[in-house]
């Protein structure tokens, strides 16, 4: 389906330098296996899927200590498995002594065997485990993707540390961990995936919910996030418009990065691409002119919890994008 992006420009444009496969699941799938441990409240192994939901084979994962530590003094360590829809979960607390790739590869073996519907995907975003969940993957046959983009795991921890972690015993709040991620300084874009033209725009929350007009039918090679029920449709998005000759080719190769997000840094007066887990681009330099635009933009993601958006076309004419990423 081809739809013209209609972007709502706020400054004039300026010189710069795998589809998701899901399947519908029934209830009598609903829950698989739940078990109790020692750490209270909290299962060692247990897995939900929600009735009557779509399954994505596109999976996260995270294998982390939490802000528990057991009758035995250890910290609680818990390996996270969920679709990226959020639609099938499985949690399973791992003993401390036992924290390494051979261990954790079985039970994903087995969370696969059992799973209703196989990943094709797994995404990670625990830079401090990197080694060790990759090596326990590289012997699944699933496309690895180290990034920051697992929103649906994102919640999930939330949601734990809020419901789950509080109110077991031996919860410490100090231990919890607010930054996972190493960021480097930025590398230049590759000259030859440089965008002629760049534009800060923006799109209403309504193109994006039912009866919109945007969806992963016509985004080309690009991605796109699940959005707060809570968020006005009237509220406006940010984002950020690239108009390239080379559009094709830079989106299959922004396809393969794992976007993360854009930021204008007004400091350094650079606009730039994280991707990844801790990998920075240097897109363009912010002008004078741009300045109150660049502010804008890093406003109005404030907003909306830093929800914004990446397009690139051909040109601001044409009616379909080559990649859009909501991220």
């Amino acid at each position: 389906m081809k739809i013209l992006f209609r972007f709502l420009f706020l400054v004039a444009l300026t010189d710069a330098f795998s589809p998701i496969i899901s399947k519908k699941i029934s209830p009598e799938f609903s829950p698989l296996k739940s078990t109790a441990n020692s750490f209270g409240s909290s299962e060692s192994s247990n897995t939900t899927i929600e009735p009557n939901s779509e399954i994505s084979n596109q999976w996260e994962l995270d294998v982390y200590s939490r802000p528990v530590l057991g009758k035995d003094g250890k910290k609680l360590w818990e390996l996270l498995i969920c679709d990226s829809y959020g639609n099938f979960k499985h949690v399973e607390t791992i003993p401390s002594n036992m924290v390494n790739s051979r261990e954790v590869r079985k039970i994903l073996e087995r969370v696969i065997e059992s799973a209703p519907v196989k990943p094709q995907i797994i995404r990670f975003f625990r830079n401090a485990m990197f080694s060790m969940i990759n090596i326990a993957l590289s012997e699944i046959d699933v496309n690895v993707k180290p990034c920051r983009t697992t929103y649906a795991l994102y919640n999930w921890l939330e949601n734990r540390e809020k419901n789950v972690y509080q109110k077991m015993e031996g919860y410490n709040p100090t231990m919890s961990k607010g930054n996972f991620f190493d960021i480097r300084t930025p590398s230049k874009l590759p000259d030859a995936l440089r965008g002629e033209k760049y534009a800060f725009v923006a799109l209403p929350v309504s193109e994006f919910r039912k009866n919109g007009s945007i969806d992963n039918e016509n985004i080309g090679l690009g991605r796109l996030c699940p959005i707060d029920s809570s968020i006005p449709d009237d509220s406006s998005i940010q984002g950020l418009a690239v108009f390239t000759k080379r559009a094709v080719p830079l989106a299959s190769w922004l396809s393969g990065l794992e976007l993360a997000f854009m930021k204008a840094d007004l400091k350094q007066r650079n606009l730039i691409m994280e991707c990844g887990i801790n990998t920075q681009y240097l897109v363009a330099r912010v002008s004078d002119e741009q300045r109150a635009e660049a502010q804008n933009f890093e406003s109005g993601k404030k907003l909306l919890n830093g929800l914004h958006f990446l397009a690139v076309k051909d040109n601001p004419d044409d009616p379909d994008v080559a990649g859009f990423w909501l991220l």
